[in-house]
């Protein structure tokens, strides 16, 4: 049961479904249901990085933005950058996404460190943070801003 104290799975209500229908009625819920159990997958609270001998835990909410670099990708967090052996699709696949988006096929940004969205040619945006990185936001990953806007 997740902390919330809300159960993951609704009741089905067996009486009312017609013996013939049954499996038609059943389906919808159970795909449904395996949605949502997929959606509430546990994601990463915490990277680890080992890095000259040495481990550095950093919550998920540290990270500034994550950026790919060749077979790795580097997280910036904290005014410094780490490099860990992960590809951008594990990387995105292991943070939450309410809380980073994908803007391009080499960065994921933390939304809370959103300060600006320019708007560029073709559907793109620049994006500022905070801190006064520019990162370049694709037209294929722009409908992921778009949803932030709205």
């Amino acid at each position: 049961m997740p902390a919330t104290g809300e159960y993951p799975l609704r009741l089905v209500d067996f009486d009312n479904i017609e013996p013939r229908k049954d499996q038609d009625e059943l389906k919808p819920l159970i795909e449904e249901l395996l949605a949502e159990l997929r959606a509430r997958k546990r994601r990463a609270t915490r990277i680890v990085v080992r890095s000259g001998g040495k481990t550095i835990f950093l919550r998920t909410d540290e990270v500034d933005w994550v950026e790919a670099s060749g077979n790795y990708v580097r997280l910036h967090a904290n005014g410094e950058a780490h490099v860990l052996r992960e590809s951008m699709k594990n990387m995105e696949a292991k943070l939450d996404n309410d809380l980073f988006v994908r803007i391009h096929r080499s960065a994921i940004v933390n939304v809370d460190r959103i300060r600006e969205l320019q708007p560029w040619f073709h559907g793109e945006y620049v994006v500022i943070l905070q801190d006064g990185t520019r990162l370049m936001a694709s037209r294929v990953f722009s409908d992921r801003l778009d949803r932030l806007i709205a």
